[in-house]
């Protein structure tokens, strides 16, 4: 299923998001990310290394390592990750 676009600059769009009232995804090594989900916020759930991201302003992750805890806000389009969990956020 495609994730609705939501308009941040909206309030009450951008804290549903935030609250992750648009549901989540849980990303490893095995998953496919589906066609047009965007993501808002990263948050680690387990020691995750090779985290990449990709972004539609440009800036992005590349190959990074995330701690148990840490949380990563942003406009993520794409989300991979060599080892480890993270639950990423949908936009």
């Amino acid at each position: 299923m495609a994730s609705r676009k939501v308009n941040l600059t909206n309030t009450g769009e951008f804290q549903n998001a935030a609250f992750g009232q648009n549901g989540f995804r849980v990303i490893n090594s095995g998953t496919v990310q589906p066609a047009d989900e965007q993501y808002i916020c990263i948050y680690c759930i387990a020691v995750a290394t090779g985290v990449t991201t990709t972004t539609p302003q440009g800036d992005a992750l590349g190959g990074v390592d995330l701690q148990a805890g840490m949380v990563l806000y942003g406009d993520f389009t794409t989300i991979t990750v060599a080892t480890g969990n993270v639950i990423a956020y949908i936009r």
